[in-house]
């Protein structure tokens, strides 16, 4: 009979982040339950008992900090991951001191990671309470020892007040108890022993008697166990360690107690051992996999730090440094999905030891989770030698990793700090380490980065645009502008392209070229697309209603939108609104479609099936391929601004404008040339027989009251 799946509680005001990890987790296998906010999950939780709890930190009602607070108090045997942005880095260390057990950043773009965490954080609860009754059956028998040997004293003096003479009761009583029991006198002789004892020594029972621990045992062991004092006839209690006869180490309990005459006065002692020696392998192991990654072995994220630690402390008061680099191998979500996790696990694992040949004795090599690793280098004479060290890991990259059948070719992309330049405490060094390694992927794969304070400042820079972001969406900020689609025959206007815009309640404008970035690289631009598309649907209606008929209508499709349930998404704006499908076209990258070839001929045929136009966006600067013009739903061909730029100027891009004009006409595609701003480019265009164009030579992206002006005066409505 199977066990019953783990029951996971994720609190968090964002449903759409509760969403995809409530679909994740529950397709590996977990129960899931959920929570909006921190005082709902404490209800949740209250109800549900769950075995595990992923948190926000930042949530309405009751933040993630207090429920951490909360949980520690109510059920502290119980994981609390928190799952929250990377802006909140120091909150999260803060909710790891006070109580949590792991930290998850968001966006979660690769969702191994959380089900890691989550197992991780799952097995350590198991064995923590497998340690946990260990012990309780470590105390149950000491406490029965205990019993036992008070009880064999008790009965001792009893034999010896009664049948002084008859020691043959004493040995035989003393041979039943199956542990090593032996009795001294007060000069620490022994007066005799159970053969349980002597085997444990490798002596005879006879050969014992008269002898002195000094003599039968190690000297450590024998002063340790002279050093064991005894207070009123009181049990006491030491641990040690004995080699047996065959050579194999063990640990033992020893419990020591003084026997009396019948005078009352002390006149030797008992002493029993308890063999504990697969409890401590058990607690060593639970020792080990608290501070070691299970996949490669390697030390983990506590172990690392311990180590940093240790570092600090011991360089202190010196002028030594060492270095931290943080490494992420570049792409290999893609291997993962692609090949499978098998082989992605052994990806890891072999990383692991190339990282490790190439320390050797120099340096540690650790592993934070997914693909994410340390090389801590603890004696480093100068920063140009940390340097030299990224260099040479780089380098370990460039031969290729031979999996199964496969032959990977992987890069990773390293940020390197320096003690104490770069950070006095081992969080800060890693956490300054992960921001000049994000800086160095970002520049180019496969490269390495050195730590500079400014980072941080554009990382609060960021951090602070995705809160503002977020602030955006909650009090509606964010509202389509439009620009114009003319028709270069006629100039009439015949659709428009709309352009989010960030009003702020400042007063102020939000720069796009500045906001929407992040919200790519924040999943945020899901959440904003699907307002300005609904909006933009909405607008489109209203004018269509108001005599505009024929205006068509498109709207940007980010790459994270695509992904997502963009059909969905989609049709229900088509719904809302009201308006005809033929009159909505989504623009889409080239990279985007290409991305998943599988899923962008589903998504298109669908969309196309309900009777929805598509474009590709910013033509001619991505693939360019002519094998998915044929094989896409595609209507619209939009030619990339920096071509029309130099049209008049440079033969390659003219050439390259008019060569995409005939080949959309040949494949009855339409053609929209962007960016035009003057009279020479618009006749240009007009020579070549571009059939629309969009540009500021018209009209700048306005809002829907101005747009509306502009048209209706444009076409004499």
């Amino acid at each position: 009979m199977q066990d019953a799946p783990a029951l996971i509680l994720t609190i968090d005001d964002d449903l759409t982040v509760r969403e995809n990890i409530v679909a994740y987790l529950e397709d590996s296998g977990f129960e899931v339950c959920q929570a909006e906010n921190g005082a709902l999950g404490l209800e949740v939780f209250r109800a549900r008992q769950p075995d595990l709890v992923l948190v926000d930190l930042r949530m309405p009602v009751m933040d993630g900090m207090e429920v951490v607070r909360r949980m520690k108090v109510e059920a502290p045997a119980v994981p609390v991951i928190v799952v929250s942005g990377v802006g909140v880095l120091e909150e999260a260390v803060e909710a790891l001191r006070i109580g949590a057990w792991d930290f998850v950043t968001k966006p979660i773009t690769d969702m191994m990671v959380l089900e890691h965490a989550v197992g991780k954080a799952l097995e350590r609860a198991r064995l923590l309470e497998e340690r946990n009754r260990y012990q309780d059956r470590l105390e149950q028998e000491v406490s029965m020892r205990t019993s036992e040997l008070r009880n064999a004293n008790a009965r001792l003096l009893e034999v010896q007040a009664l049948l002084q003479e008859k020691n043959q009761f004493l040995e035989t009583l003393i041979e039943s108890i199956p542990n090593p029991i032996f009795y001294k006198d007060l000069n620490g002789l022994y007066l005799g022993c159970n053969k349980v004892f002597s085997d444990m020594l490798g002596v005879r029972q006879e050969d014992v008697v008269g002898q002195s621990s000094h003599r039968l045992l190690p000297d450590e062991v024998a002063c340790r166990m002279s050093e064991i004092n005894s207070q009123d006839g009181m049990l006491t209690n030491c641990l040690m360690e004995l080699s047996a006869p065959d050579g194999s180490l063990h640990n033992f309990v020893l419990y020591k107690s003084f026997f009396f005459d019948r005078d009352g006065e002390r006149s030797g002692e008992v002493g029993t051992f308890h063999d504990i020696t697969e409890l401590k392998r058990k607690e060593a192991q639970i020792t080990y996999q608290a501070h070691h990654d299970e996949l490669t072995g390697l030390p983990n994220r506590l172990k690392i730090k311990q180590e940093i630690a240790a570092l600090i402390a011991r360089y202190a008061e010196t002028n030594l440094q060492f270095a931290v680099l943080f490494l992420d191998l570049d792409n290999f979500k893609t291997v993962n999905d692609s090949l499978g996790h098998k082989v992605g696990d052994r990806l890891l694992t072999e990383t692991a030891e190339r990282l490790l040949a190439l320390t050797g004795e120099r340096g540690m090599v650790a592993r934070l989770g997914g693909d994410e690793y340390v090389v801590l280098l603890p004696h480093i004479m100068d920063e140009t030698e940390a340097g030299h060290w990224a260099e040479t890991v780089l380098n370990a990259f460039r031969n290729p990793f031979m999996i199964s059948e496969h032959e990977l070719y992987l890069s990773t992309s390293i940020g390197v700090t320096c003690y104490p330049k770069d950070g006095a405490d081992p969080d800060t060094l890693i956490k300054n380490a992960d921001i000049a390694m994000y800086r160095a992927k970002a520049r180019e794969r496969s490269s390495w980065q050195r730590f500079d304070i400014a980072m941080v400042e554009q990382v609060t820079k960021r951090l602070a645009i995705e809160k503002d972001i977020r602030k955006g969406l909650e009090n509606n900020e964010f509202i389509p502008y439009y620009q114009p689609r003319v028709d270069i025959r006629t100039g009439r206007v015949v659709g428009m392209e709309a352009l989010v815009r960030w009003h702020k309640a400042d007063g102020t404008v939000g720069n796009p070229g500045e906001f929407i970035p992040v919200a790519e690289e924040t999943g945020l631009i899901v959440q904003l697309g699907e307002r300005v598309l609904r909006e933009a649907c909405r607008q489109t209606r209203i004018w269509h209603s108001a005599g505009m008929d024929g205006l068509r209508v498109s709207v940007n499709i980010s790459a994270h939108q695509f992904r997502a349930n963009l059909v969905d998404m989609v049709f229900n704006a088509l719904d809302e609104s009201g308006i005809d499908p033929e009159l909505l076209e989504l623009e889409i990258t080239e990279s985007t479609m290409m991305s998943d070839l599988g899923q962008t001929v589903s998504l298109l045929e669908r969309l196309a099936g309900r009777g929805i136009l598509t474009a590709i966006d910013d033509f001619g600067t991505g693939h360019s391929s002519l094998y998915y013009l044929k094989t896409f739903h595609i209507n619209t061909l939009k030619i990339d601004r920096s071509f029309v730029e130099d049209i008049l100027n440079d033969e390659n891009d003219a050439n390259i404008v008019s060569t995409v004009i005939s080949m959309a006409k040949n494949l009855s595609l339409q053609v929209v040339a962007e960016g035009v701003e003057t009279q020479e480019q618009l006749d240009r265009l007009r020579e070549y027989g571009c059939p629309e164009v969009q540009g500021f030579f018209y009209s700048r992206p306005v809002p829907a009251d101005d747009f509306e002006i502009y048209v209706r005066k444009t076409n004499g409505w």
